[in-house]
């Protein structure tokens, strides 16, 4: 638990928050700040925090590398396969002591690589808790996708035992009617058109759970969890122009996924504290698709299994109030063990090695020092040395050895009260997806994608500047600039053998600039209300290996921004919001094809209510706009060097609003002092 600048009175307004402790950039929020909201869960305060985006970290290998921005009790929760706002969900308020908003780093804080933290603190009270949440999708042809969630918990200090079961059956947005598909020849071929209607449903079943006890010299918590997946989809395309025809394609997919994780913390003395992380994952996902043109059918399917093994030690120490060391020890063992089948009109089509088996051991050793050289000023220097060795096996045998230093310095200086800037270079190593080393068939697009065995991890240099201001109590405003030299850049690259595969294509570079502003509208003369705005510009260059010309990189969106308005109404009892994400588009550049998609703007907004501390009820109208979603396809004869193009196919699928109804009920609370 981490030390908070001074709690406000239980009478000051919520609008007002405790003062910044400056000399140890924590800010601590108490529920005094929150009363107006009167949030149900200690998600509903996190995203009311000012100058605060939630980061649920990535699905990257490996602990140390994929931490998320917020803590729970300063530490972070020994999971990778749980999204952290569901565990803020299982998280009432009512449980939470205060949240510490860190900023810029500070003696003794992990800040898991990340520039600002959240830490939710938990009362230490005895408190005991059944939660049951029912909640509802509603569309418009009447279809409804249920959600059931138990969960109960009970806490006691450092005695902790919860669990939850959760099951759902719902649909994505690759459910639609009235789509589109027009397909375009520049040689005067006559255009095509075709109606597109799509169908889908999934099914997802969790049980998770978990058990902390006094341990000697410490405490040890045990968590696990059990998850079931699937998704089944079929779409229809029919052919109007020129002539009548017919096409239909499917896809199912079922995934099987085990976690189990144990941690040991100890305090070795009064300011050495010593973690010791244990993590099991384990994974079984069949893939299969189809594809029926009168005169052929296509059949492709895939099964892979995966795993991941982790040990870790950290020790930290805080050698005074302005020093504190750190050092960890990690070593993990990754697998894919992959399996592919494709068939045309029954009559088995060489895509790829039918098998391929990828492995993984890695180590990584790491240090850290953090000091405020003065009140305004806080240094964090630092080191990762990651060493690993993959093998393949599978249509190519392979072995090869990686050693990357990443380097980190992180200069916070805090002027005032109300200003820090905030200044970060570092050296990122990405980290390689298993999967590309499995060819793989996308049958309703037509095209393949092969596996380059000698892909190497992406690797940048960082640098970033970052100005906050906090202003009117609540308010914030800041900009941030980062700019990023690559090497190695993963994108498309033709192979040897023909087709293309996720390669690496030379050296590029990214630029970020973003904008986030949290503005509390109280002395605008609207009481309890907030609004948060995120603007996003992101440039990127690369020499494209099939033209040698410059352009952005695969999947980089230019322009990315959310606006959104939330108020509270007098009483505590009502609250209701909107919010717009701006119209966005990315590319992806393949050895014979441009394929741009282009997202319109999405709004929603929401009711809640409140008649009981213990009952929420929650309506939220999702997509109002009914937006579209559009993909357009330039595919050329040949190389896209020869800049022949054969044909350009544009299809746009709708998407109509829904209705998303939650209830959650607190069953049988406890809380003894």
């Amino acid at each position: 638990m981490l030390e908070a600048a001074p709690q406000a009175p239980a009478q000051a307004p919520p609008q007002t928050p405790p003062p910044a402790d400056a000399p140890r950039g924590v800010i601590g929020y108490p529920p005094s700040f929150f009363a107006e909201q009167r949030p149900s869960t200690a998600l509903d305060m996190i995203v009311r925090l000012p100058g605060f985006r939630l980061d649920g970290g990535d699905d990257a290998r490996g602990f140390a590398g994929t931490a998320g921005n917020v803590l729970i009790n300063g530490e972070r929760p020994t999971t990778k396969s749980e999204d952290i706002e569901d565990i803020l969900k299982r998280i009432s308020a009512t449980a939470v002591e205060r949240i510490e908003l860190i900023r810029g780093g500070a003696p003794g804080v992990d800040m898991q690589g990340q520039t600002i933290l959240a830490n939710v603190v938990i009362k230490s009270t005895v408190q005991i808790e059944k939660v049951a949440n029912l909640q509802t999708y509603l569309y418009p042809d009447g279809f409804f996708g249920p959600l059931l969630e138990f969960q109960a918990s009970r806490r006691d200090g450092v005695n902790q035992i919860e669990g939850s079961l959760l099951a759902t059956i719902d649909r994505t947005d690759q459910t639609f009617d009235g789509g589109t598909r027009v397909t375009r020849f520049p040689d005067g071929r006559p255009t095509t058109m075709e109606a597109v209607k799509g169908y889908d449903e999934i099914q997802n079943y969790v049980a998770r759970g978990a058990i902390q006890r006094a341990a000697p010299g410490g405490k040890i918590r045990i968590n696990g969890k059990i998850e079931y997946f699937s998704f089944d989809r079929d779409v229809v395309y029919t052919r109007y122009a020129p002539s009548a025809g017919r096409q239909d394609s499917g896809e199912t997919d079922e995934d099987w996924t085990g976690e189990f994780g144990a941690r040991y913390d100890s305090k070795l003395s009064p300011r050495t504290d010593l973690q010791l992380v244990f993590l099991q994952n384990l994974g079984d996902d069949t893939y299969g698709s189809t594809f029926a043109l009168p005169g052929r059918a296509e059949v492709y399917s895939e099964r892979s299994k995966t795993g991941e093994s982790i040990l870790r030690g950290e020790l930290k120490q805080r050698r005074s109030e302005t020093l504190s060391l750190e050092g960890s020890l990690e070593g993990a063992y990754n697998f894919l063990d992959g399996n592919i089948d494709y068939a045309v009109n029954g009559a088995p089509v060489d895509i790829g090695p039918p098998h391929v088996k990828v492995e993984e051991l890695r180590g990584e050793a790491a240090g850290k020092a953090v000091w405020r050289a003065d009140p305004k000023l806080t240094l964090e220097a630092g080191a990762r040395v990651e060493v690993s060795r993959i093998t393949q096996s599978g249509g190519v045998d392979l072995e090869r050895s990686f050693f990357y230093p990443k380097p980190r310095l992180l200069v916070t200086w805090n002027p005032n009260s109300a200003d820090q800037l905030r200044m970060r270079v570092e050296r990122e190593v990405g980290q390689l997806d298993f999967g590309d080393f499995i060819a793989s068939a996308d049958l309703s697009a037509g095209s393949q994608e092969g596996a380059d065995a000698t892909l190497e991890p992406q690797r940048s240099w960082v640098g970033e500047v970052a100005w906050e201001r906090r202003f009117w109590g609540a308010g914030s405003i800041s900009a941030t600039l980062t700019h990023s030299q690559i090497s190695d850049v993963v994108d498309y690259k033709p192979l040897p053998t023909g087709g293309d595969a996720p390669s690496n294509i030379g050296d590029g570079r990214s630029d970020q600039f973003v904008i986030a502003m949290t503005l509390p509208t109280q002395k605008l003369g609207i009481s309890g209300g907030q609004v948060k705005t995120r603007l996003s510009w992101f440039d990127s260059e690369v020499t494209d290996p099939v033209t040698f010309g410059k352009r952005r990189i695969t999947n980089a969106t230019p322009f990315v921004c959310n606006v959104s308005f939330t108020r509270d109404m007098p009483g505590g009892r009502w609250s209701w919001g909107t919010s717009v994400n701006c119209a966005n588009e990315y590319s992806r550049f393949r050895f014979n094809e441009v394929r741009t998609q282009r997202a319109e703007a999405y709004l929603e907004g929401f009711v809640e209510w409140k008649p009981r501390t213990d009952l929420t009820v929650r309506t939220t109208l999702s997509n109002w706009s009914s937006r579209s979603i559009t993909r357009e396809r330039t595919i050329y004869k040949g190389s896209r060097a020869d800049d022949v193009v054969d044909k350009i196919e544009t299809r746009s699928l709708p998407f109509e609003p829904y209705l998303f109804i939650q209830v959650r009920k607190r069953l049988g609370v406890s809380d003894r002092s």
